[in-house]
């Protein structure tokens, strides 16, 4: 298991430097080869921008960190991680400064705002030809504005106030203090709405992946949720489902894995990498079982997570798309009796090709029924029940459930927030789910994570603090030592 530690971080390095892929609008020229002064072509702009894209696939944050980082964190899963200094402690709350895991998010994220600011700097003044009659110059702009409003949503959901940066340069400001989070969730809007302004309607040149004014519109509802302002969530909503780009997938199955890419359910998908190295897509591999290896597996389903399926009536298309149940061949660090180790437990099995850490399976950051859901909440929040029925049964519906019973505001968000849960598991969404419910008062959070059981009924001894501390994580030590402008979140 060292070995494969050791080999692991000496990918992941590898990864960051020189991934590339075959096909598609990721083939780009070495980001080393593109420095500042030497972007003066259309060609060199793309090839910047396809930089900032391929971050999203080759870097460890959103086919690994993230997901232990949101749903292993929430009552969904159990994280499992047989790191104990930095996986396990994300399960129980006691993480901090000093947390391997919580760093990297910091370091990828804002190495991504990096990515997206090295497009905007150096964009504005090319004037190609070929650029003649056409908004491509703009449309790379709002593709790099997105993906740098992507990072920060990342950034101020988990962290809250970061320091806002939109140069690479910082205008030599070395030592940036933290914005407030209502000033980064400022600068999210204005990234997006710039982008929704320019962008298509379909990805340019039809290649998957890219940014879209869908996915713009789609991030602004996710941005404007979860600040609480559902009369904007609801008008980016209803964008998206007015705009007839989008609808469900009929049969849940056909949703995830190498055979089910870039559906007219998804809005925003990351693209698995093709060529390169053969480690260059490892995340699925390390959550999802697999016969042939003996790793422990990360977010494993948790008895809450199992009941909360039974109780719904949905053992059917979309919990079978969701757990994979097998006698673990590894070992085990999740809660003490969690689950019988001897006994079958429910491994994820949306990413299911993990195809010897090479996964060909996309990530679905954003999709369609994610989008009903939330026009669902918003809808209910501002009063207006009976729509946020319909929106909500349309995914009951083709989950082959029964229309809900909710029927007051109450019965109905507890009822959406279920809705939310089973549909989107380990879609890394849940604990933004929750931490919007606890803000509108649906449940408490701090109750809801310090009363999980296992399966035995004992209780798991969670340690969420009633002050609400652990709803963001700690400011990175490292960063804070580096950076004598950076202050610490209270309670760490």
């Amino acid at each position: 298991m060292k070995k494969y530690k050791s080999l692991f971080k000496y990918l992941v390095i590898l990864g960051v430097i020189f991934s590339s892929c075959k096909k598609s609008f990721l083939e780009k020229a070495p980001e080393s080869s593109l420095a500042a002064g030497s972007i003066k072509s259309a060609q060199d702009a793309e090839n910047l921008l396809n930089g900032a894209y391929n971050k999203l696939a080759t870097v460890s944050y959103y086919q690994y960190d993230n997901f232990m980082l949101t749903d292993g964190k929430s009552d969904n899963c159990y994280v499992n991680g047989d790191n104990v200094t930095a996986e396990q402690p994300l399960e129980n709350f006691t993480y901090t400064s000093s947390n391997a895991a919580i760093q990297g998010a910091w370091t990828y994220l804002f190495g991504h705002v990096t990515a997206a600011n090295a497009v905007t700097d150096n964009i504005p003044p090319i004037n190609d030809p070929s650029w003649a009659g056409t908004n491509r110059k703009e449309q790379i702009l709002g593709e790099a504005r997105f993906l740098r409003a992507l990072a920060y949503y990342n950034l101020v959901t988990e962290f809250g106030g970061v320091p806002i940066i939109l140069s690479v340069t910082n205008n030599g400001n070395f030592y940036p203090a933290r914005n407030t989070a209502a000033e980064v969730y400022a600068q999210i809007i204005a990234d997006l709405k710039f982008a929704e302004g320019v962008l298509p309607e379909t990805p340019f040149n039809g290649q998957a992946g890219r940014a879209t004014a869908g996915a713009a519109d789609a991030l602004l509802a996710k941005t404007y949720a979860q600040m609480g302002d559902y009369t904007n969530c609801l008008t980016y909503c209803n964008k998206v489902i007015s705009g007839g780009k989008y609808s469900l997938v009929s049969d849940y199955s056909k949703l995830f894995g190498r055979t089910n890419k870039n559906t007219p359910e998804s809005i925003f998908e990351v693209q698995a990498p093709s060529g390169g190295s053969p480690y260059n897509f490892f995340g699925p591999e390390l959550f999802v079982w697999v016969a042939a290896d003996q790793y422990p597996k990360r977010d494993i389903g948790s008895f809450d997570l199992i009941q909360a399926f039974k109780a719904a009536g949905d053992q059917g298309i979309r919990y079978k798309s969701t757990f994979n149940w097998q006698i673990a061949n590894a070992s085990f660090n999740m809660p003490l009796n969690a689950w019988d180790a001897a006994a079958p437990i429910p491994f994820i099995v949306k990413l299911p090709d993990a195809e010897g850490f090479a996964s060909s399976d996309n990530l679905l950051l954003i999709r369609y029924a994610d989008i009903l859901l939330l026009a669902a909440e918003a809808n209910n929040q501002l009063g207006n029940t009976g729509t946020a029925i319909t929106l909500m049964n349309q995914v009951r519906t083709r989950a082959n459930l029964p229309g809900t019973i909710a029927t007051t505001k109450t019965e109905l968000a507890l009822a959406i927030l279920n809705e939310r849960r089973l549909e989107l598991a380990h879609e890394q969404v849940r604990w933004n789910d929750l931490l919007r419910a606890d803000a509108n008062g649906t449940i408490n959070l701090v109750t809801l994570m310090n009363s999980q059981v296992n399966s035995h009924g004992a209780n798991l001894n969670y340690n969420l603090n009633a002050d609400k501390h652990q709803f963001v994580y700690p400011i990175p030590l490292q960063d804070i030592q580096l950076n004598k402008n950076l202050t610490q979140n209270p309670g760490y």
